[in-house]
């Protein structure tokens, strides 16, 4: 078993690691990011979980917006105004943000370049539905309950807003080059944040292309079709096509699996022999734990290193938690009795809605003993994971990690030894 105060000392060192602030400075000195904005005025926006540190990371702008999650501000360079909006679903403020993000990017002259820094959580922080606010999150989470991956998410996002799917990029007139920190699989830049900046001209700079907003339309109702729920309106019919020519440059900064490296290097300087789960964890969240609670580890002090975005299908009613605690309380189930233990955290330190009565954790530390530990506590632990109620029952039993937001955002990392 690895001790729960080592397994929190190598999470800040991923953290650490993962720095955006870092990865945006040494990606801006690449020759053909450079080239992209060299002796041009830079206007920028930052949006997501990691856009405080992105925007650090890109120094003095002319015009800058970084939109964070509530709470979660902090100093920036000249030229930046912070804005706050809501996680992880859009309110008043994500439309508002929005529309600043929006106003931005058209001010934006030819001689001018758009510098879009894009991390996990953008996709709510900075949101112009063109349908009603209510309507637009009511179908974005019925898709998420009913267990949808996230390019699927993302797709019917997308095909509902009028910045995402790189429609934010087709309001600027100037050239947009994207900096990306990715938190989905594969690291799809298309996914990334829903893709604001991200279109089909990517591929052929210069060149007229498809704008792809009759696919995305198409792919949304074929999502909705499949998990059985109502279109709206909107999307009825097919949109015209449309051509577009664009100079834009886009880049993956940091992949989804940073985080999962990371955590091998920071054990391995420990002196634990650790071994990264190569595939990234998806799928429902029982499967998961069953993988990884049945897969070898070396005797001694050796650990399992996984990364990845189990879903999450939530029952009405359901209680409090998030998608880690709910990983962490399977795992508690699977390691009951043994000398094991496990870390199961979201690395941008916020796992599910912020409870109403504590600190939003970012996931939770298990071993042999937790399972029995809840109930000897007053709290049925079988009854918490068909309820979706992990949080309250790690709680009890002070099993809970808190970091507050990490300002990094690679997903899930599960360290079990």
């Amino acid at each position: 078993m690895i001790e729960r105060a080592l397994v929190e000392a190598v999470l800040r060192d991923v953290i650490a690691a993962c720095d955006p602030a870092s990865r945006v400075r040494d990606a801006l000195g690449e020759p053909s990011i450079a080239a992209h904005l060299a002796g041009r005025p830079r206007l920028a926006v930052a949006i997501g979980k990691a856009a405080l540190a992105m925007a650090r990371g890109a120094g003095e702008v002319a015009r800058g917006i970084a939109v964070v999650p509530r709470g979660a501000g902090g100093k920036l360079p000249p030229g930046w105004q912070l804005l706050e909006a809501s996680h992880p679903e859009p309110d008043e403020h994500s439309v508002a943000t929005g529309a600043a993000v929006l106003g931005l990017v058209r001010a934006a002259r030819e001689t001018d370049a758009v510098l879009a820094l894009l991390s996990g959580g953008a996709s709510a922080l900075a949101e112009q539905p063109i349908i009603g606010l209510a309507e637009f999150v009511a179908t974005i989470r019925a898709v998420m309950a009913a267990g949808a991956a996230i390019d699927e998410i993302n797709a019917v996002r997308s095909a509902l807003s009028a910045i995402k799917a790189g429609q934010l990029a087709l309001a600027s007139a100037a050239p947009v080059i994207t900096l990306a920190v990715s938190d989905v699989i594969g690291d799809p830049l298309a996914v990334i944040g829903s893709g604001p900046t991200i279109g089909p001209w990517l591929a052929s700079p210069g060149v007229a292309v498809d704008d792809g907003s009759a696919g995305r339309r198409a792919r949304a109702r074929a999502v909705l079709e499949r998990l059985g729920l109502p279109a709206p309106a909107v999307l009825a019919g097919d949109s015209p096509a449309r051509t577009v020519a664009r100079s834009d440059l886009a880049a993956v900064i940091a992949p989804m699996a940073s985080a999962g490296r990371a955590g091998v290097t920071a054990l391995a300087a420990r002196g634990i022999a650790a071994t990264l789960v190569e595939a990234p964890i998806a799928g429902e969240v029982e499967g998961v734990a069953r993988m990884l609670a049945s897969a070898p580890v070396a005797g001694g002090q050796a650990a399992l290193v996984a990364w990845g975005e189990p879903t999450l299908r939530l029952p009405a009613p359901h209680g409090v938690g998030g998608r880690a605690q709910q990983l962490a309380l399977v795992l508690a189930r699977w390691l009951r009795g043994t000398g094991r233990s496990a870390l199961v955290v979201g690395t941008d330190g916020v796992d599910g809605p912020p409870p109403p009565d504590r600190t939003a954790p970012a996931g939770a530390w298990v071993d042999g003993a937790t399972w029995d530990a809840i109930a000897a506590a007053g709290h049925d632990p079988a009854a918490a994971l068909a309820a979706c109620d992990a949080g309250t029952a790690l709680a009890a039993v002070g099993a809970l990690v808190v970091t507050g937001p990490s300002g990094i955002n690679h997903a899930d990392l599960v360290i079990l030894g």
